[in-house]
């Protein structure tokens, strides 16, 4: 990874260019990408952003000049290109008009219809692919609560890798993967299954696999103290064809609960799955209550002076 400083953090709000204009933009991930670990071409600071107000598929990684802070010269700017873009814009006024041809608008050859229609097909495009605001600030919160038995196993797990210098042992087993696999199969096999709706049991694949799938995404940037990132670097570099769900166990998973919510809050899902989704992580993790003593790992493994001088580097 580069060492260069990030200019803006996690869950920080900005103004990013998009085309011309700026808009505002809330950033889900910050990385530093060397030549080694970069998707666009580019090394250096990047952020994955989502623009407020538009669906997630415009969610995208962009570098840090791409960016500015939410401030008044950030505003100033952005009025400023927005008035530009307006003059731009601008039809000609009636006396510009007089002077030109007065030919009638059927004059107009069909290669420049076509190209009218689609400019306008176009901004239609672009437009239905924005939520209002005021949808977008509407949608509902989402409050994962976490059991006071996993709370204490929360508080556990912090103790031994941030005081202890202590690390989950790697691979974990079951890990996230197994674990949610078999969660699936328990409710398929208990009475849970026929007492939950039509809807919530054709779904119950489709959030494991979400899950399973947000897991991996967030490991690395939002679920790892500053004291594991060496070792996660190292699974990275030992297990280059697998997924970290592959990896890792319930320790990390119920960080990513902890985490859930606002995960959740920024994605186009309805108020239907949604607590249908809210549902099921309840129920996962009273089932990993009950499986506590087989799903976390009883002792940390302690570390070498030498990893522990690593990580604080």
């Amino acid at each position: 990874m580069s060492g260069s400083m990030n200019q803006f953090t996690n869950d920080e709000y900005v103004l990013a260019y998009h085309g011309p204009l700026l808009y505002e933009a809330r950033i889900i991930l910050a990385e530093n990408w060397d030549e080694n670990n970069t998707l666009l071409g580019t090394v250096g600071p990047h952020y994955f952003i989502h623009y407020k107000g538009w669906k997630q598929t415009w969610d995208e990684w962009v570098p840090e000049q791409r960016l500015l802070k939410l401030n008044e010269a950030g505003f100033a700017k952005r009025r400023a290109l927005l008035d530009a873009q307006a003059k731009k814009n601008r039809p000609p006024s009636a006396a510009e008009s007089s002077t030109a041809s007065p030919a009638p608008a059927t004059t107009t050859t069909g290669k420049g219809k076509e190209k009218g229609k689609k400019g306008e097909s176009k901004k239609r495009s672009r437009e239905s692919g924005v939520d209002t605001e005021a949808a977008y600030l509407n949608r509902p919160e989402v409050k994962i609560v976490i059991p006071e038995i996993l709370k204490l196993q929360l508080v556990d797990d912090w103790e031994n890798v941030t005081k202890n210098n202590q690390l989950v042992t790697l691979p974990r087993k079951p890990n996230v993967r197994e674990l949610l696999e078999e969660y699936r199969q328990y409710v398929n096999n208990t009475k849970k299954a026929q007492e939950r709706s039509a809807r919530a049991t054709s779904l119950l694949s489709e959030i494991i696999s979400g899950i399973t799938l947000y897991f991996d995404k967030a490991l690395g940037n939002n679920l790892l103290y500053r004291f594991e990132r060496a070792q996660y670097v190292e699974q990275k570099r030992q297990n280059t064809d697998k997924p970290m769900s592959e990896i890792y166990g319930a320790e990390h998973l119920l960080r990513l609960f902890v985490n859930f919510g606002p995960f959740i809050a920024y994605t186009n899902i309805d108020t239907e799955s949604l607590n249908i989704l809210r549902e099921y992580i309840n129920d996962i993790m009273k089932w990993m209550i009950k499986e506590q003593k087989r799903l976390f790992v009883k002792e940390y493994e302690a570390t070498s002076t030498h990893y522990q001088n690593m990580s604080r580097t």
